[in-house]
């Protein structure tokens, strides 16, 4: 063995790394190699396997759950070192622990190099242009920022370990998950989303806690996100039970489950839910998760005023997409107007259905203009 590589981060990061590697065999190839029975003919010498040399030894993320478990414990004996192959370079992103306890309990330091992927973090910079620019992203929340932005800064703390944990209180489709996402937009990177309404199943628990090590679980998607913001949607829908699986994240920025130890310093973590009031929150939640939140921000009703400069933006943009044709052919079309009369009639409360019903409106105008209804 010349060589082990390491990575920790997204696969995205991975695959830059080993762009340049032309020759490999895949995990799943030397496990069959290694499988292969010895071909025996009567009267003839048995004809032992040959080993397969392996240039470079690549293991994604999601190749560790096709090994089974006779390899995955014992991984250096019973895989790298078999007599069946001769391994010359190794790289794997984000192993589970015991292969990584392995590796490093078998291997010496001096041919082992561990790569952490640095994601983009909070600096003054991209504090300024949050506040500059969300009240014209996110309309009809103006005192949101300054409730969010004290606890964003302090993640410039150089000695501070665990994340900030927001949780967002009020209806749907008033600007919650849409504040996850602008904050996301400035720092980069595609943003990890976990739909907790999701989480009511039987496998949830192992999902949580961590399962068999080829079972999908939120560390895993912790270990490979590309983003320090983290979306906990729904988070009021999980069950109760598992928010002590979050309490040394929130604490101390370390998630733990069977297989995965994660570092989630420096992350930002919104949790959503439809809680009205901070008292309902901390009694449906229970004190102990509730208390390890860093901010706790109600969202409020949108006024009339703010909902129709919504449908105006989102009407404009909408538009904007269109080909030049289709908007020829709409070009006189009556729909914000239409909108505008139903937000000033009380109509609309959540923004993402308005958003919803102005684009099915335009579609419906094109269609008609081109004769297909």
């Amino acid at each position: 063995m010349e060589s082990i590589t390491i990575h920790f981060g997204s696969d995205r990061n991975f695959y830059s790394l080993i762009e340049d590697i032309e020759y490999y065999n895949a995990i799943g190839d030397v496990l069959k190699h290694i499988s292969k029975e010895s071909i025996g003919i009567d009267g003839i010498e048995q004809k032992e396997v040959q080993p397969l040399l392996v240039e470079n030894l690549i293991i994604n993320t999601d190749d560790y759950g096709g090994i089974k478990e006779w390899a995955i414990l014992g991984i250096s004996n019973n895989v790298f070192e078999s007599p069946r192959v001769a391994i010359k370079k190794i790289f794997m992103n984000n192993p589970p622990q015991k292969i990584y306890e392995d590796v490093k309990k078998n291997y010496s330091e001096d041919i082992i190099t561990e790569v952490v992927e640095n994601r983009p973090n909070l600096n003054y910079e991209i504090l300024k242009s949050i506040a500059e620019t969300y009240s014209n992203e996110i309309i009809g929340q103006p005192n949101v920022l300054r409730k969010f932005l004290p606890a964003l800064y302090s993640l410039l703390n150089p000695q501070r370990k665990k994340p900030v944990t927001l949780l967002f209180l009020g209806d749907s489709g008033i600007g919650k998950t849409e504040t996850a996402k602008f904050i996301n937009s400035k720092l980069g990177g595609e943003m990890l989303r976990v739909q907790f309404s999701m989480q009511q199943t039987v496998q949830a628990y192992s999902y949580i806690f961590g399962g068999d090590h080829g079972d999908d679980s939120f560390a895993r998607e912790l270990i490979r996100r590309e983003s320090n913001v983290i979306l906990l949607d729904e988070f009021d829908k999980v069950n109760p039970s598992f928010y002590n699986a979050f309490y040394q994240m929130f604490d101390e920025g370390i998630f733990v489950d069977k297989n995965y130890h994660v570092n989630v310093e420096k992350c930002i973590f919104i949790c959503t839910s439809n809680f009205m009031t901070p008292e309902e929150a901390e009694k449906c939640l229970g004190t102990p998760i509730y208390s390890r939140f860093t901010k706790v921000i109600r969202f409020e009703d949108i006024s009339i005023e703010d909902k129709t400069k919504i449908a105006d933006k989102c009407y404009k943009s909408l538009l904007s997409q269109l080909s030049e044709e289709d908007k020829e052919l709409i070009s006189d079309n009556g729909v914000l107007s239409v909108y505008t009369n139903a937000i000033k009639s009380g109509y609309y409360k959540n923004m993402r259905t308005l958003k919803n019903d102005i684009e099915d409106a335009l579609n419906i105008e094109i269609l008609k203009a081109r004769g297909i209804i």
